[in-house]
């Protein structure tokens, strides 16, 4: 099967986590076209057997490219098996962790003409030294009204890979 993986990584966290799945599904015998939404990616219909697409969340929100290019391409989203994933620091707390809980990935597909069959939320990374020092006053800022780590020097990985190998797994099994 052809996959397109489409991802959207700020911090390059999304990127890690989009490479996971990308060797998941080649070692299954699939072929992987990864690409950057950053590349505004184009795409015919029948040219892709699914489309998963990747994206973080920064201050509650999605890259700005998101919606648009979802916009274009609707029909081939929703006429091919597709799924979506989203990576969040606060989806390490279980309360916001599945697509029903995850109030950002529930707003956004409230609105969006796209309704991918599997969507997969993430825990991602916190890692103060990746960030410009807006940036990590800002997350340090939302940490701490989240009761999480606010050690200037902290670098955790809150992903579970075990539920990134598990959507992986469902996205082989999706049908149209």
């Amino acid at each position: 099967m052809n996959f397109l993986l489409i991802y959207s990584s700020r911090f390059g966290y999304t990127h890690k986590i989009a490479q996971t799945l990308e060797a998941q599904w080649t070692a299954a015998g699939n072929t992987v076209n990864m690409v950057d939404l950053a590349d505004t990616p184009v795409i015919q219909p029948g040219e892709y057997d699914k489309i998963i697409i990747g994206a973080s969340i920064r201050y509650g929100h999605y890259a700005a490219a998101l919606a648009p290019w979802i916009e274009r391409h609707q029909h081939i989203l929703n006429s091919t098996p597709s799924a979506f994933f989203s990576v969040s620091i606060l989806a390490n707390k279980p309360h916001r962790s599945t697509p029903q809980t995850h109030t950002y990935t529930r707003k956004f597909f409230t609105k969006s003409p796209w309704q991918p069959q599997a969507i997969g939320i993430f825990a991602g990374e916190l890692h103060y030294a990746k960030y410009n020092l807006l940036d990590r006053y800002m997350m340090r800022l939302v940490m701490k009204l989240n009761k999480g780590e606010t050690r200037l020097n902290a670098h955790i990985e809150y992903t579970d890979w075990q539920k990134v190998r598990e959507f992986g797994e469902q996205v082989q099994k999706l049908n149209k």
